[in-house]
């Protein structure tokens, strides 16, 4: 382990060890009884929804189809992606023509931070029993009727809003006091305890709607970060008066830890906060190379970094990759330096990964008659069915 990589760590098992406890502990749900260890999966994708501007609004059974296993040129059949992670940013396009953001950064003069209620609305949206959630369960046991079991259930990761401390996040005259209650008392964000309530009661509204749901085939293993950037007090530049993440997040990590959760985190390239990623506490960091849309992000020069923190890829691409799009060879040339990477840096089969794909990229190229989608798409596939942390096809 590298010498600044070994002090990193040091640096975090002092930090978790002084935390406060988190207050009384939470009931806990029979798989959380049951689990031994944090679960990770090989191949998480990345799946946007909530927001009123995404067309289609939300993902159902058919969407999900492609997703969950890979038919290969000859017919054989087999799993894809074993995890997904289910994000939002922000929630545009409403009917009551009104904009919120999930994160500090996003729609900086075009909408406020959400609330408790917009909070609410994304676990109405990912819970409501018939899309979503629901429709990957759907689509994972119409699977198992074809496949048999795969090795282990699909693992879900939800994403954790960033309790934005302003209601104008970039207007610190705003109100700290706009999100909402919580036990029968109004929080005000300028406190980190606040933030911090408002994360635990999120995290366990999960937890409860994942309980009741009662899914056949979805696991809870985790929870996300969304905010792509920690500034630290020394990053001025970086208004982090505004963010104040730092000292939060190893409040939130302390509390998944305890029930066996990983928590996660896929910063931009050159982010803050990466080189200390273990100090806030997250399990797995999957890093943005970017570089599908900044070539001069150099994937060689990002490949290693990530060796140095032990971190891994993301990998990204979108709807510009489809052959109808002008200058799409460009952006598929572009993608292939992600695989060369990984696979010379040996980071393909030594880390999991996960992929961006825009909202719903990877069905398009699906459905999609053109020969050059469809060879992309079984290169891509290919890929990840390949990966060698798998259990040969199995997972």
């Amino acid at each position: 382990m590298p010498r600044k990589l070994l002090f990193t760590v040091l640096l975090a098992a002092v930090a978790l060890s002084v935390l406060p406890a988190s207050g009384k502990s939470p009931k806990r749900y029979a798989w959380e009884r049951n689990r031994s260890e944090r679960l990770i999966p090989t191949d998480a994708v990345l799946c946007y929804g909530q927001s009123h501007h995404r067309k289609p609004y939300a993902w159902d059974e058919a969407h999900f189809e492609p997703y969950v296993t890979y038919v290969d040129t000859t017919g054989r059949e087999q799993w894809l992606f074993d995890g997904f992670i289910f994000l939002e940013s922000q929630d545009m396009d409403r009917p009551d023509k009104r904009n919120y953001t999930y994160m500090t950064g996003v729609l900086r003069d075009r909408g406020l931070s959400a609330g408790r209620a917009q909070w609410e609305n994304l676990l109405d949206y990912w819970f409501d029993g018939e899309r979503n959630l629901a429709a990957l369960d759907r689509a994972v046991h119409a699977a198992v009727k074809r496949l048999g079991k795969p090795a282990t259930k699909r693992r879900v990761v939800v994403m954790i809003p960033d309790p934005i401390i302003y209601h104008h996040w970039i207007d610190s005259m705003t109100s700290t006091t706009y999100w909402g209650e919580v036990g029968g008392r109004r929080l005000d964000f300028r406190k980190t305890e606040d933030r911090f309530a408002a994360c635990k009661w999120y995290i366990d509204q999960v937890r409860e709607r994942f309980d009741r749901a009662g899914y056949r085939h979805l696991e809870l293993a985790g929870f996300y970060w969304l905010r792509e950037n920690i500034a630290q007090p020394q990053d001025t530049e970086y208004s982090y008066y505004l963010t104040r993440s730092d000292v939060l997040l190893p409040l939130i990590a302390d509390y998944l830890h305890g029930l066996n959760y990983t928590f996660n985190w896929i910063p931009f390239y050159d982010a803050r906060g990466y080189e200390d990623w273990l100090k806030f506490g997250f399990d797995k960091v999957y890093l943005q190379l970017n570089h599908y849309w900044k070539p001069e992000n150099d994937v060689d020069v990002a490949c290693r970094r990530i060796l140095e923190y032990g971190s891994s890829i993301e990998f990204e691409f979108e709807s510009s990759i489809l052959n109808a799009r002008e200058g799409s060879d460009v952006y598929r040339a572009r993608f292939r330096d992600y695989m060369r990477g990984a696979r010379e840096y040996g980071i393909y089969g030594t880390q999991p990964l996960a992929y961006y794909q825009g909202y719903m990229s990877l069905y398009d190229l699906w459905v999609s008659e053109d020969p050059v989608d469809r060879a992309f798409f079984h290169e891509f596939c290919r890929f990840v069915v390949n990966n060698p942390l798998r259990d040969n096809g199995k997972k």
